[in-house]
């Protein structure tokens, strides 16, 4: 069931260039038609919103780095895709988001109570593939990054306009936002392929690190990137006050950081205020100082995978590690 794949040239993924996706493509959909009338209709809506697959494909190919592709990587990789989904429709509505990959999310188009309810439906379809004996060694990665996602998404908002906030502190929060679940895609994939527990800790690494590089180039994103490309507002979080690596190292800046602490002081931003935020964040070179630390992840991410035997499967990893720096969207 192994499929030869080319190589990755960008961070936007065609799905054709993944050919195994396709099958994570088709279980998708049949979970989907399964439901029932508005959540059928929510449900449908998400997918053909479309998305990278980053988790899926994490999933597959940890796994086909060390084995063939299997029904049983295949059914991890749906049930990652299903909680990733799940805990984005649940974002929007707490950030109040009306749009995603440029078109209206979920609780835009139906409401609060309907949005919750689908991400309800997502996460029981998902728990409902794992609770297969076969996968109970996935499910328990995932439930500890589902859990850890909550824990993260608590901690950003009581630290929103914390200047006392530290690096330790921020990379543990977005560890929590993002690394735990790649690393739980990686860690399924691996071990549902027969790799030992030495291997399947390095996939994790691999995972834990290109989570941390995607979480910091989203936070360079909403405040440098393109609304048009992102599909989504920028400077978000700004407005909300949610304290990224561009923030502290503006904290740290000597002509910029008292600035800023009166800002936070206020637990207020203004849109000129985010804008004028932006600007110095720009001009500063902070955005480069963040970058430079996303570079410096991926580095480690890669350096994982120095003791996994080569194979197309590897090089695609190597290759997406690489793509998160690039990232437009």
């Amino acid at each position: 069931m192994s499929i030869q794949k080319p190589n990755i040239t960008g961070m936007t993924i065609p799905r054709l260039q993944f050919p195994e996706l396709l099958f994570v493509e088709d279980q998708l959909q049949l979970v989907f038609n399964k439901a029932d009338s508005l959540i059928q209709q929510t449900c449908v809506s998400l997918l053909q919103a479309g998305g990278k697959r980053i988790r899926p494909l994490l999933t597959l190919y940890s796994g086909m780095c060390f084995a063939p592709l299997n029904p049983l990587m295949i059914k991890a990789a749906v049930a990652t895709e299903l909680i990733h989904m799940a805990s984005l429709i649940h974002d929007d509505v707490i950030d109040e988001s009306t749009t995603r990959r440029g078109k209206p999310t979920v609780s835009a188009l139906y409401g609060n109570h309907a949005a919750i309810l689908t991400g309800d439906y997502l996460f029981a379809e998902a728990f409902n593939i794992l609770s297969t004996q076969q996968l109970l060694p996935s499910m328990k990665y995932l439930v500890e990054a589902i859990q850890a996602m909550c824990e993260g998404e608590v901690n950003q908002a009581d630290q929103q306009f914390a200047s006392s906030l530290d690096r330790q502190h921020y990379f543990s929060r977005i560890s929590k936002k993002t690394g735990i679940l790649l690393a739980a895609c990686c860690q399924s994939g691996s071990i549902l392929a027969g790799a030992n527990s030495d291997v399947t800790a390095l996939m994790r690494e691999y995972g834990l690190n290109i989570g941390y590089a995607y979480q910091i180039t989203d936070d360079i994103l909403d405040i440098s990137g393109d609304e048009d490309s992102l599909g989504k507002p920028v400077g978000v979080d700004l407005l909300n006050g949610n304290i990224t690596l561009p923030i502290l190292y503006l904290l740290d800046n000597p002509i910029y950081g008292n600035w800023l602490r009166e800002i936070l002081k206020t637990r207020k931003m203004t849109l000129l205020g985010s804008q004028s935020l932006r600007e110095a964040l720009i001009s500063s070179g902070c955005i480069e100082q963040a970058y430079a630390t996303a570079s410096k992840c991926i580095d480690n991410a890669k350096a994982c995978l120095d003791k996994i035997p080569s194979s197309p499967y590897k090089s695609a990893l190597l290759g997406l590690a690489d793509s998160i720096l690039q990232r437009t969207a």
